[in-house]
């Protein structure tokens, strides 16, 4: 069992270290009258810890009517939204206070530091996706940049939020197929969700970011020549940032400016690029293609290369 702490104890917990992320390996915790807690009432129904996922750790539950839990006290930012069902939820304390109807699509923030949050469910039954923006995970995609797990962020109660849930949406189906598109793809839906939430969310002014004007030549030959010397590879965006000694975060802006894409649309269509012109060519199967540009397997190619183009490989090949 987690020690007991006190309320002076939990505000020195770093987020980042020991105690502060995950005491519970591989899971979603808050501390709750003292104690580090897992959320939920058992075990999650779906963990992104037990795939390949490369970022923040998120979980699906099921939660029911009848439940009373005092005390909670976030120590890292947690983002949750209600997939499916309907509850009664009331909630007070340092968080706020509300007494609404959750419902699919419903939105919860929960920063770090909100302290002597009160939960109370009732009237039914739902299930519910959480990610956790912890220290080390913001601290290896936002370095210095804007921190969403810090106390500028306000608590949101039940709100309606289209770009949250297309992320989180975006982030279980993603990790739910085993995470065929790799590690690059799930870094920029975890930096996209941060930096919204941080942009969005955040209750101090702002200063407005200065003019950028994408990568230098030389950052730019190093990128294209990183890509294409990686194709086969899970390529991250913190690998592909550090090419260039850039953080993640300014590294994606910059891309985007440089080609108007992101990161990962640039890289499968470079990849795409390739198993057309091996398909062309002839000079490898499709079960060879799939090994040489780095696809999860034979369906992920299908999928990908079909969405590119609008046929399937064979039928491109036998019109080449």
């Amino acid at each position: 069992m987690a020690p007991r702490l006190t309320g002076n104890d939990i505000a020195q917990v770093d987020p980042a270290g020991a105690a502060g992320r995950h005491a519970h390996a591989g899971a979603v915790t808050a501390f709750m009258d003292g104690e580090l807690k897992t959320l939920g009432t058992g075990s999650p129904e779906f963990s992104s810890a037990a795939t390949d996922w490369s970022g923040f750790l998120f979980e699906r539950h099921s939660v029911f009517g009848g439940l009373e839990e005092a005390g909670w006290f976030w120590h890292s930012t947690h983002v949750g939204m209600c997939t499916t069902g309907s509850s009664v939820m009331r909630v007070s304390g340092g968080a706020g206070n509300a007494h609404c109807v959750i419902r699919p699509g419903s939105v919860f923030i929960f920063p770090r530091g909100c302290d002597h949050t009160n939960i109370e469910i009732s009237g039914g039954a739902h299930r519910f996706v959480v990610a956790e923006l912890d220290g080390a995970g913001l601290e290896r995609l936002l370095p210095g940049g804007a921190r969403p797990s810090d106390e500028s962020l306000a608590a949101q109660l039940n709100i309606d939020d289209p770009h949250i849930a297309a992320i989180l949406g975006n982030m279980v189906a993603e990790a739910t197929a085993g995470c065929p598109s790799g590690s690059l793809y799930g870094e920029s839906l975890s930096l996209a969700l941060a930096a919204y939430v941080a942009a969005r969310y955040s209750v101090k002014v702002r200063r407005p970011e200065t003019a950028e004007h994408g990568f230098s030549r030389t950052q730019l030959r190093t990128v294209i020549e990183y890509v294409q010397a990686h194709l086969r590879d899970d390529l991250s965006l913190v690998e592909l940032a550090t090419a260039i000694n850039l953080s993640p975060r300014h590294f994606s802006r910059l891309f985007r400016k440089t080609f108007g894409t992101t990161p990962y649309q640039y890289v499968m269509g470079e990849r795409i690029n390739q198993v057309k012109t091996l398909l062309s060519t002839k000079r490898l199967s499709i079960v060879e293609i799939v090994d040489t540009l780095g696809f999860a397997d034979q369906s992920h190619l299908t999928n990908v290369f079909r969405k590119a183009t609008g046929l399937t490989p064979r039928r491109y090949q036998r019109q080449c």
